[in-house]
């Protein structure tokens, strides 16, 4: 074999790692060659589709179960949808043969294999045929009716020591109707954060009363990184148990689990159904930690996200509602922060904000804060030349509204004018 050993090609332009692979080769080359093709260096100039596309030919016709396997690892190492697209390969080739087995009865073997890769396969086919039209009514299929149910099988798997078949069996026992919660609970608690995060999107999944509480006992009783994963999804949970959940979760001691939980919150709000952004305000109305706090205050945490300072993604219905909750909470002095802290440079900034609703939203309740020097603060805005000039002309129309309530103000009052000469002149009006 000839080639440059630079560029890590072969003179016919094929990384030398294809060539490893050739079926002509010994079983201990074409296994370098797919460990290679697993772990590609940045010499290698093969584009992942055609990397993938050998990868799945040695799985389906190589006759080595050890280089079969190791190509299914370098298959996940590139990416899950191509374990997917193998899944997919595999019950389309298993379909084709004349009196053979069906999908279901071969991925169900797989999932029986001394090989972790292959068990990985077996529970991931075992979710797709049994959830599509792959299943048919063969009589192979027939015949082993009495055979555990692929939901039993894939409960089994849970306990697998692999945690890539753990997680792929609890997505396929979801992807099957599976609504038994008490198997995942252990999985909540696992050490690695591949099975834990997929046990709770399987719980947010189900969606029962039961699954919910599982994942507030999570909450209340699991570890930081446990607690995270569920105040994150929990906004795909539209129950208003969920709601419930993420307004003890802002409370956490944890700084980023309470960041997390506000997202989620405003998440649910903003985009469920079960959850009335009024009921949420009047249980944050009650939320009343001490003015040391700092930064567990529910109104700075809203204002976290509608700023876009939080390190979760939300939608701009989302950032609109936070900014409304913030801006309720501030003006009626509670969330743990009055107008005389930092709101009113808060919802300054939050003029210049890239969604006009949520600067028009802050626009809005500047001037119902009872704040010294607010007027001051607005006027400077208007005035600074480098500002943002949506925020400068925001800033403008607050002015005006101020100026308008200050004299509005003034009227109502109703004040009666004295001139006092000396100190009787008023008791003497007033028959003192």
């Amino acid at each position: 074999m000839t080639g440059d050993s630079q560029s890590g090609r072969t003179s016919g332009e094929r990384p030398q790692a294809f060539a490893l692979i050739d079926e002509g080769n010994d079983a201990a080359t074409r296994l370098e060659g797919v460990e290679a093709l697993g772990n590609p260096s940045s010499s290698m100039t093969g584009s992942e589709r055609r990397i993938v596309d050998r990868l799945l030919r040695v799985v389906l016709t190589d006759d080595d179960a050890r280089v079969r396997a190791e190509a299914i690892d370098a298959l996940y190492f590139h990416g899950d949808q191509y374990v997917d697209e193998l899944v997919s390969r595999v019950a389309t080739a298993v379909q084709r043969r004349d009196g053979g087995d069906v999908p279901e009865i071969v991925f169900a073997r797989w999932l029986t294999s001394d090989n972790a890769a292959y068990r990985m396969v077996g529970a991931t086919g075992l979710g797709t045929v049994g959830s599509s039209d792959m299943r048919g009514a063969s009589d192979a299929a027939s015949a082993d009716r009495s055979a555990p149910d692929p939901t039993a099988r894939l409960r089994e798997a849970f306990d697998d020591d692999d945690a890539r078949v753990q997680a792929r069996s609890v997505q396929s026992y979801v992807a099957l109707g599976g609504e038994r919660i008490d198997p995942l609970w252990p999985l909540l608690r696992a050490h690695n954060g591949l099975v834990r995060r997929t046990a709770v999107d399987a719980l947010v999944s189900i969606g029962t009363p039961d699954a919910t509480d599982l994942l507030a006992t999570a909450v209340d009783n699991g570890g930081k990184r446990l607690r995270k994963i569920v105040v994150e999804r929990l906004h795909e949970l539209d129950r208003s148990e969920s709601a419930a959940v993420l307004l003890d979760a802002i409370r956490d001691p944890s700084p980023v689990v309470r960041r997390v939980a506000a997202s989620s919150l405003v998440q649910l709000v903003a985009e469920g159904d079960a959850v009335r952004g009024r009921d949420v305000l009047e249980r944050l109305l009650t939320y009343r930690p001490s003015r040391s706090d700092g930064d567990n205050t529910a109104a700075r945490l809203l204002y976290r996200v509608a700023s876009g300072e939080q390190s979760v993604s939300v939608t701009p219905a989302a950032e609109r509602h936070a900014m409304w909750l913030c801006c309720e909470l501030v003006e009626h002095d509670e969330g743990g922060l009055s107008p005389n802290d930092d709101a009113v440079s808060w919802l300054l900034d939050a003029l210049a904000h890239d969604d006009s609703y949520v600067a028009d939203i802050a626009g809005a309740y500047l001037p119902r804060l009872d704040a010294p020097d607010i007027e001051g603060e607005v006027r400077a805005l208007a005035a600074d030349t480098q500002a943002d000039q949506a925020a400068r002309e925001r800033a403008q129309s607050v002015l005006k509204r101020l100026k308008r309530q200050t004299a509005a103000s003034a009227a109502d009052r109703s004040i009666e004018y004295v001139y006092v000469r000396r100190p009787a002149d008023y008791t003497e009006k007033h028959e003192w």
